[in-house]
Order: C-alpha cells, then sequence, then structure tokens
C-alpha cells in the first residue's frame, strides 16, 4: 500500500503529479479522497473529470470541508486530493441520493448491503453535512454490517450551514451518502479516537426530543437554555457557536458530544445525532492544552500499530477552538505514515461493532498491508504548571457543580418531608416558594460563574501555548498566577453568599440592611447584565440601620420581586430596560422601593397580585406563589409590611421594615 497528496492549484499541476507518480498508473485498485473547501460543484465535477480521464479505475469518494488537513498542516478553503494504492485489497463504492431523507436507517442498511463482502475489513463513509440523520445512517450500516470498521464524516461547508457537498465518481450530490468498501484478508485496520472535551456546569434533562431534534430541555427551549447559561450574545451566534459549546452525554462508558447544526424558528435546535427524552446533559467546553496533549498520546499509541497511511476525520470545533494552533491536534501523526483528511460536521466512528456519529471528536482511521511497525521518537512534551493548574480548577467546577446538584436533589427531597411533616396549607406554599427560590438561585451561581471560568481557562490554555513554544517567563507565570487566584478567591465569595442564603435557622438575627441588600445584587447581577437590564441604584450607603431578619428571606422577596420585574420587561420588548432600586428611612420603618419600566401592573389586577396562586405568567413559568409567600414574609415574619402601585415608569414594589431601637 502507497499513499500521495497534494494540495489542488490546477488542472496542469494535477496532470502532472499523477504522471510522476508511476504507481498510480500501474495499479489496479486506487482509493481517491477529495477534500475541498472550496465550494464549487463546477470545480470540483472538473477534477473528477480530470482523474478519471487519466484513471479510469481509480474510486473516487470526498466532500466538502470546515477546513483540510495534508501531512503536518491544516489549511483552509483549498482542496486536498489523496491517492492511496493497494495490492492486496478490492474497493467498492456505492453513492445514495434518496428521495426521502428522513428514511435514513433504510439508507444506511442499503449501503451496507451495496459494500459489504465476506472479506470487508472497513468502510469510509461521506453523508451530507446538513440534511441526513447520522446517527439514524449508521444504526442501519451497523445493523447489516456489524464486524465491520466504519469511518468517515459529516461534509462542512465553512461554517455557513447552508450546503454541503459529497462526492462519487463523477457526481457531486446536496444530499444523501457516498462510501466505499475496503475488502482483504490482509489489511490491517485501527481505529481510534481523541475527544478531550471537558463537562462543566448543572446538569439538564431533555423534556421533549424527536431523533436529533431537541425542543425542550429543563422546562425552556434549547435556544433559551443557551441565552440563559452562556448567555444572549453566545445563542444569537447559534448554530455556529454551538460547536464550540456542545451538550455532552454519558452513552454507555464513553462520552458524547452533540453540535448544534441548525436552529428553528420555535427555539428548537437540530443536533448532529439523537438525544432521547430524559437523557442527562451537560455543556461541554474546550482546553487547547487539553486537546493538544490527548492528540499526542494518540498518536504515540498509534505508533505502535502497523500504519501505512491515516486519515483523519476532525470536528470542525477543534479547528475553530485551536484557532492558529490547528496544526498541533495532528502534527505528530505525520511521524508514523502519510496523513489526510478534513474537518467535518460529525465524525464516525466503530467501538464494540458498533458505528457512532461524534462531535468535538479526533477519529483516525490507520491501514496497513504489511504486518510491521517503524521505530518511532515522540518528544516528550513537560507537563507545565498552568496545565495542572487548570485541571485543578477543572476539578474544582465540576465538584462544585455535582455538589449544587445534589443539593438541590436534596432540597427537593426536604420538600417531600416538610409536606408530610405539616398538613398546613400555608407551610406547604412557604416550602414550594424556598425550592422555587433556590433553584433560581443556583440558575444565578451558573451566570455568575460563567465569566471568572472564561478568563481563568484563557489565562491557563495561553500560558500552556507559550509554555510549548518556550515564549514565558517567571513574570509572566506570576502576573497570571495572580490572575487566577482573583478570580478562584471570587468563585469562593459566590458560594459563601449561596450557604448564608440556605441557612435553615429560622431565627430572627440583627442585621445591617445595606449589607445584606449588596449580597443579594451580587446574586442577580449576571442575570441583570445577561437580559440587558439597567440597575439604578439609589441607595445611600453611608445611612447604616439595623433590622431584626432571618437570614436570607429578605434576598428570596427582593430576587422574587427582582425576577418578575425581570419577566416583565422581556414580557413587554422594553428597549432600554432598567430597575430602580432604593432605601428610604424614617424614625419607625426603612421601606425597600424597587421600580421597574415595563408599564406597570393593569389596575384590575392589581389588587390580586399578593392573593394565593394569582399569576398572569403562562402554567410552566409561574405558580402564584411567589408573591404571596412574600407578602407572608414581609407581614408575618418581620411585623413589616408589602405593597405595590404603579407609577409613570410601571410597577412599584414597596417593602417596609421596622426598624431596631
Amino acid at each position: 500500500m502507497n499513499s500521495y497528496n497534494i494540495k489542488y492549484d490546477n488542472n496542469k499541476n494535477l496532470n502532472t503529479f499523477i504522471k510522476n507518480n508511476k504507481n498510480l498508473l500501474t495499479s489496479k485498485s486506487i482509493l481517491i479522497q477529495i477534500f475541498s473547501g472550496i465550494l464549487d460543484k463546477r470545480l470540483l465535477l472538473e477534477i473528477c473529470n480530470t482523474i478519471l480521464n487519466i484513471l479510469p479505475n481509480a474510486n473516487i469518494i470526498g466532500a466538502t470541508t470546515d477546513g483540510e488537513v495534508i501531512e503536518n498542516e491544516v489549511t483552509t478553503k483549498s482542496i486536498i486530493i489523496s491517492f492511496s494504492t493497494f495490492e492486496k485489497t478490492s474497493i467498492k463504492t456505492v453513492s445514495i441520493e434518496p428521495d426521502d431523507i428522513t428514511q435514513s436507517y433504510n439508507i444506511g442498511k442499503e449501503v451496507a448491503s451495496k459494500l459489504t463482502v465476506e472479506n470487508t475489513k472497513a468502510m469510509i463513509l461521506f453523508a451530507d453535512g446538513l440534511h441526513i440523520n447520522a446517527e439514524e445512517l449508521l444504526n442501519g450500516v451497523s445493523k447489516v454490517s456489524p464486524n465491520v470498521i466504519i469511518a468517515g464524516g459529516l461534509a462542512g461547508d465553512n461554517a455557513i450551514f447552508k450546503d454541503t457537498y459529497i462526492i462519487h465518481q463523477n457526481k457531486i450530490l446536496n444530499k444523501g451518502v457516498v462510501g466505499i468498501s475496503l475488502n482483504s484478508d490482509d489489511l490491517i485496520v485501527n481505529n481510534s479516537y481523541s475527544f478531550a472535551w471537558q463537562t462543566i456546569g448543572k446538569t439538564f434533562v431533555v423534556n421533549k426530543s424527536i431523533k436529533n431534534t431537541i425542543y425542550e430541555i429543563d422546562g425552556m427551549s434549547p435556544v433559551a437554555l443557551y441565552e440563559k447559561y452562556l448567555g444572549k450574545a453566545v445563542s444569537k451566534l447559534l448554530p455556529g457557536i454551538g460547536i464550540e459549546f456542545p451538550l455532552i452525554i454519558q452513552d454507555e462508558d464513553m462520552q458524547l458530544a452533540r453540535a448544534v447544526l441548525s436552529k428553528n424558528d420555535d427555539g428548537s435546535l437540530v443536533f448532529a445525532g439523537n438525544i432521547k427524552e430524559g437523557t442527562i446533559v451537560r455543556f461541554g467546553v474546550g482546553d487547547a492544552s487539553t486537546l493538544i496533549k490527548d492528540s499526542i498520546e494518540l498518536s504515540k499509541d498509534l505508533a505502535k500499530k502497523p500504519s501505512q497511511s491515516i486519515f483523519i476525520y476532525t470536528c470542525m470545533a477543534r479547528r475553530h477552538f485551536l484557532n492558529q494552533n490547528s496544526s498541533d491536534d495532528i502534527k505528530y501523526f505525520s511521524k508514523i505514515a502519510n496523513v489526510s483528511g478534513f474537518f467535518t460536521y460529525g465524525e464516525i466512528y466503530t467501538k464494540d461493532s458498533k458505528a457512532k456519529i461524534l462531535n468535538e471528536t479526533l477519529t483516525t482511521l490507520s491501514l496497513s498491508e504489511e504486518n510491521t511497525i517503524n521505530d518511532i521518537e515522540f518528544d516528550e512534551i513537560p507537563e507545565s504548571s498552568s496545565f495542572a493548574t487548570l485541571q485543578a480548577l477543572s476539578h474544582l467546577v465540576n465538584v462544585s457543580s455535582s455538589e449544587l446538584d445534589k443539593l438541590n436533589e436534596n432540597l427537593e427531597d426536604r420538600i417531600e418531608v416538610e409536606i408530610c411533616k405539616n398538613e398546613e396549607n400555608e407551610k406547604k406554599l412557604f416550602t414550594s416558594m424556598k425550592m422555587s427560590s433556590l433553584g433560581d438561585m443556583i440558575a444565578n451561581i451558573a451566570h455568575q460563574w460563567r465569566q471568572p471560568l472564561s478568563v481563568i481557562s484563557t489565562i491557563a490554555s495561553g500560558l500552556q501555548l507559550q509554555k510549548d513554544f518556550g515564549k514565558i517567563n517567571d513574570d509572566d507565570i506570576q502576573t497570571n498566577m495572580d490572575k487566577i487566584i482573583k478570580q478562584s478567591n471570587y468563585l469562593s465569595e459566590i458560594i459563601n453568599t449561596f450557604r448564608d442564603f440556605i441557612k435553615e435557622d429560622y431565627i430572627l438575627s440583627d442585621i445591617e440592611l445595606t449589607d445584606d441588600i449588596n449580597k443579594t445584587l451580587k446574586i442577580i447581577d449576571a442575570v441583570f447584565k445577561d437580559n440587558n437590564i439597567k440597575l439604578i441604584n439609589n441607595i445611600d450607603y453611608m445611612k447604616k440601620v439595623r433590622l431584626n431578619l432571618i437570614s436570607g428571606e429578605l434576598s428570596q422577596v427582593i430576587i422574587n420581586i427582582f425576577n418578575n420585574a425581570k419577566d416583565a420587561l422581556i414580557i413587554n420588548d422594553i428597549e432600554e430596560k432598567k430597575i430602580y432600586l432604593d432605601v428610604i428611612i424614617d424614625n419607625e420603618y426603612c421601606i425597600i422601593t424597587i421600580e421597574d419600566n415595563a408599564g406597570g401592573i393593569p389596575e384590575d389586577i392589581l389588587p390580586k397580585i399578593f392573593e394565593p396562586y394569582f399569576t398572569t405568567k403562562h402554567k410552566n413559568n409561574g405558580t402564584g406563589i411567589g408573591l404571596y409567600m412574600s407578602y407572608d414574609i414581609i407581614t408575618k415574619h418581620f411585623a413589616g409590611d408589602l405593597y405595590a402601585k404603579n407609577t409613570h415608569n410601571g410597577a412599584k414594589f414597596y417593602i417596609k421594615l421596622p426598624i431596631n431601637k
């Protein structure tokens, strides 16, 4: 077996390249793969015809890309052509352009039936990247050919997500699948993969999905989920940004990423693989050091096996994430054998006799007709303190997230215990509100953590790359470590604030009001920023006042009113969203006022807003418990008053509390 690669310039150079490699002219078994970052059907057809005119027995397949691989180099918007000749292997090819793309499972069965013979060792499949359901396709292939290694990927179009193309002989297809089978008693086939994406944050449950389209996660649309936890700026960049922030699921003994392929008008998202209802998912994030380190280890393992040619089918997210360092992700494989491949919208990998569709993953297919292993030396990659720091911080984030998840589960259990122990309706309502508020708190903490975690990840990744390229000094390390420590301290402060909030000692304590309000503002700050809400804080912090409060309960009331104001501003599509906060102090009472500019509460329902179960929200978004229990806390626990009025701006809430004497 021999392999040859060329970066296409023009037909003349292609002609010369083929004729200069005499083995191509004499071989009876030739596989040609075309990886094209140029989305020009006419040009691709011309290239195919040029090749077939010179090599009429060639077997051609190909795909458009989001980047190309040739030896130790990554290219974009170029055309790479890989030629492989075999002495002991025969090749079969197939292409299917179906009328009904929804029949992906049956298409997979048909592909496998046409390609598989008694001694089939491997298949390479390229499918369109936007229409076919790749997971259903591969389920069909595995049903017919369970013992065959399947490799390949979904075609790309440079992250435009409009039109992808696949190639078979001299046909260019917009939908469907193309493939080849390698049939031999002597061919040695090995496949491997590198994932190395890390899960982060809390877990979510998929409530409603149909195959690879998700309609609801944790009671909201997928677009709303991305907006809530990653911010509006990120959600507006979907589907493209969804490649870099995939959903991670556990599939038996391996983690799988599901990257976003397209966004629908109803807020649902189409992913590059099925996600069943009830599946637990988490967001995934990448780290440059971890990705590169893992691919280097993969190349070292591959060097221990016979390899005459290596094909790499790797996710576009890795190229976008690593950017100018993306060549570091693949360069060590070229020490082993000839390397070519492309950046996909989904990678095909076979594990335990079942083909799967992967995302965020680098996959390799190694072929050899000779059972020989070359002695290859790899440079040792030194460990760096920044990499160790990032590992520790990632561990901290995930352990903390796990603890928050368990805390949430325990809180739900406490609801049941409290309901069983207390038959009084008021106690049941209060417990329900407490749990609801804690759910909002956990979401707010996730908002607050996102920015410092991003800063920490960026600093640590930058240090690793500077270290690898020998461009780091002690001052750089010290400066960046100080920044990481500062961000870590901020994360710790957020957790401490949360712990104060969930204390369950229902005892009145002497509390300084403005300090307590400041803690609450820290919790809600990220939610305001993500929703472009300007908080106009008119509190005079020089005036100190002490109150008898139950720790955390005043925060519940304030956050509940803030959340109602936020929802009103969003629902009414207010362009310049504002919330005004003030504290008025007299001899007997202090009054906290919270006012929005959302237009106010209809006068006919204003007297009812503190009644139990009264809500103006959709049934999935409101229970009517929040304001009722807020009123209960202020009037019964604190001997104060809670009321609301309409102003020229909107609704204004007054929290009236007695001052300590």
